[in-house]
Order: structure tokens, then sequence, then C-alpha cells
């Protein structure tokens, strides 16, 4: 009896071990439903010749494509959620009541791994420069940071994952932005204001579900239209659909049918994109439209901002919506009346890994301006010149001020972001002490000091 226990078990694990196989023999084709792309069959001899790199290449091909891969992968994160109430994912977390939490999340929920104050500054250095450039041009500039669904939610969050006292990116984030001047909105306040309204965010997704959309939507428009005067679709009601397949849903249970019912609008888009845009893949498009036909907003957004994009789009008469990162604020020669950036929450320290392409204003010097050595280089970016380099240590709240001798004979000063390029043609983030500034269109130069202030 023992040894046919041992065979049927054996039997067992070859018979685990050969379906994967043999669902790829008879056709298998993996389905891709985790917002990402698949791993591509590697080649063992490509256009450089013999690839190298072909073990590794095929095991990441095999991890994404083996047979019954979604059947499998679903019924072990099935039978762990069922036993331990946890995926054993490193990128989703199991909350209460059938949430699903992303784990990208977890160092603004607990608060660890925060900025530094310096950094948070630097940030909202960027920021407020981008803001004295839109409204230089004409436009309004609001910033605003689409909250994670932890912070709205943290009521679902498991009870082993324990907050500290440390106050968080966003918060301080917002605090240094008011300080500067730069007008916000604030999302995740509203957002927690309305939650008897029903669920704003798709339990088992990362992102807010139509009814918070909407309810960001109207926060936009009451800023681009002074408070009235715009569809604010009030009278809309919904109703509960099931079938929506979220991102964290796909990456534990892709084979199982999501039953999580979510709240449907039924609102109809009604809009014109540009001629020749492709909204699932161009990172920059516009859409136009008949209703309030004089404004328009140019919005940097995130995947939060993509049930944005059908409620803009269909009231207003002109919109720009870009994904590039970092921002650039040279996409085109429109003007607009609105510039205003969503960022998701966790990407918040992601504002120091690249300056924004933006022509640097030219300032005057201040008197109390201190001068400091510096380091110059200089790149080409999109028919730009960039200076940068880095300078001696400063306080983060000060300003940094590059001078120019230019090409023309004139001596300039401009405003410089408050961070370094590599020698690549997009610039990163590499010291406390780096700067970095696009010279006006026309402008050539080189630095001839350095000053903060």
């Amino acid at each position: 009896m023992k040894k046919g226990f041992m065979i049927a078990f054996i039997a067992a694990i070859l018979t685990a071990c050969l379906l994967p196989i043999g669902a790829n023999i008879f056709g298998y084709t993996a389905v891709n439903r985790e917002n990402r792309p698949l791993a591509r069959e590697p080649q063992i001899v490509g256009r450089d010749g013999l690839n190298l790199e072909f073990p590794s290449d095929f095991d990441d091909y095999w991890q994404d494509h083996f047979g019954l891969r979604e059947e499998l992968v679903t019924a072990f994160h099935a039978a762990t959620l069922a036993i331990f109430n946890d995926t054993l994912n490193e990128k989703v977390v199991a909350g209460k009541d059938g949430f699903l939490f992303y784990s990208e999340t977890l160092n603004d929920y607990t608060g660890l791994e925060t900025m530094s104050d310096a950094d948070i500054l630097r940030a909202a250095n960027v920021i407020r420069q981008i803001s004295e450039y839109a409204e230089a041009n004409g436009a309004k500039f609001v910033f605003s940071v689409a909250p994670n669904k932890n912070t709205v939610y943290p009521e679902y969050m498991p009870s082993r994952i324990k907050r500290t006292s440390a106050v968080s990116n966003h918060t301080r984030l917002y605090a240094a932005l008011s300080d500067a001047g730069v007008e916000t909105l604030d999302l995740a306040a509203l957002l927690t204001e309305h939650k008897g309204d029903g669920l704003l965010y798709y339990q088992q997704d990362t992102h807010w579900n139509q009814r918070g959309a909407l309810i960001a939507y109207n926060a936009i428009m009451k800023l681009i239209m002074n408070g009235e005067g715009y569809e604010t679709y009030s009278a809309a009601v919904p109703h509960d659909e099931t079938g929506y397949y979220g991102d964290l849903h796909n990456f534990v249970l892709p084979a199982e049918e999501s039953t999580l019912p979510y709240s449907e609008y039924g609102i109809a888009a009604n809009y014109m994109l540009d001629e020749g845009a492709r909204m699932e893949r161009d990172i920059n498009f516009g859409t136009r439209s008949e209703e309030n036909a004089e404004k328009s907003l140019l919005l940097y957004r995130d995947s939060f901002g993509e049930a944005l994009i059908p409620l803009l789009s269909t009231n207003l008469g002109r919109a720009v919506y870009s994904q590039e990162f970092p921002y650039n604020l040279e996409l085109n020669g429109e003007s607009y009346g609105m510039i205003m950036i969503e960022l998701v929450e966790r990407n918040i320290p992601n504002l120091l890994t690249g300056a924004p392409l933006m022509q640097a204003s030219e300032k005057q010097l201040p008197t109390d301006a201190v001068s400091v050595s510096c380091t110059a280089n200089a790149q080409k970016r999109s028919g730009f010149t960039q200076l940068y380099g880095s300078i001696a240590a400063y306080p983060a709240a000060e300003r940094i001020y590059i001078e120019v001798a230019c090409a023309d004979g004139a001596v300039r000063v401009y405003e410089a972001f408050p961070m370094n390029a590599s020698g690549d043609a997009d610039p990163a983030w590499e010291s406390a002490s780096g700067y970095l500034l696009t010279l006006p269109e026309g402008i050539e130069g080189e630095v001839s000091g350095a000053y903060i202030g």
C-alpha cells in the first residue's frame, strides 16, 4: 500500500510538471491580462550574432507563456488567499472584504522610507518653476495628486501592516507648494469627503472607479469654468455591473471571472480625436469638442487620468493629454487656459528623477545671492541647449541661478532646476548639488557663474 501511494504521488508530480508542456504542444496561448508586455520569444541567433543572453531570455519567456499559466497562477493564489488571506505575490497585498492593494504604495501607507524634507523642497521647487512658466504663458496652473487607494481606504488594509507617525510625502509636498504659492487640488481630501457616496475605487484595481473619476472631473471643471456653466452629471444614476478585471485581480487571479460589483453611469462620450491620434498608443494626443469651445486644458497625466479623458474631452473645446515624463512643456505651439499635472501619490519621488523640458526663465539676480563654484556641461535635447552640472552644497530651500555668457554677447541669468543630468539625452537625478536648465529657443551660451539665493 505504501509503495502504491508513492507511485501515485510521483505520477501526480510528473503530471503536474508535464501539463504545461503538453498544453503548449496542443496550442495553448497565454492571455495577457496583467497590463504589461509579455516577454517575447527569444532567438538563439539574432541580427547581432549569437545571443549570449538566450538562457535568461528564455527563462523570462517561459515564465510568461508556459501552458495553463493563468489557470495555475489562479489556483495557487486562490489557495493562499483562502488559507492565509495573503497572495504571496510581491506586487499585491490582500486586504479586508475582497480588497487588493498595490505593494508599491506600502511606503506611503506605513510612512517608511519617505522623502527627506530637503527632497520635498526640491520637488516643490520643480513644480513652482513649471507653475511660473505656465502662468507666464497665460495659463492657469494646478498641481494635483491622485491618492493611493489605501490613502482613501486605510480601513481595508490588513491589520498586520502597521503605520508610523511619519507625515506623508503627499502632505508635506502640498504644504511646501502652498508656501511656494502654487495652486493645488487636494483630491485625497475630496475623495475622503465623498466616501459615503459609495465605493470610489475598484476593489481589485489600483485606480478610482467612475464614481471617483466623476468627483475628480467636477473638481477640475470647477477650476476651469470658475465654478459654473458645465455639465456636472449630477442627474446620472449609476447601476451595478460585474466583469471588470482590475489590474491587481489579473496579477493574482487571471483565469477567474470577476464577480465584484462596480458602479457604471452609462455616460456617453462625445468628442473628436485629433487626426491620426491613437489613444491606446500615443503618449501625447488631443481632442476637440463643441462644448465650451473657448476652454482648453493641457493635462499631464498617468494611468489615473485615463478615466478622466472621456469626461473632460466631451466638455472642453480643446484638451491635450500627455504621459511624457519628464514633463515636456514644449509639446507644441498651442496656448491653453489651464495646465494641470495629475500625479499618482506613489510616484511623488519621481519628480526628482528628471528635469522637465522647459525653456528657462530669465531672472534678475537677487541682491543677496551668493556666488558658488560649479561645474558646467552642455547637451542637446529636442533642438534646445541644456546646461547642467553641479554646485557646492546648498540649502534645499534656496533657488539656483546660473549666469550664462550668451553667443550674442549678452550675459543673462536663468533659474535652474535642482537636479543634475547624465551624459545621456534624458536628465536623471545624480546628486543634491545638481542643476539643469534649458536655454530659451534661439539662445546659445556657456555657464559663466552660479549663485544661490
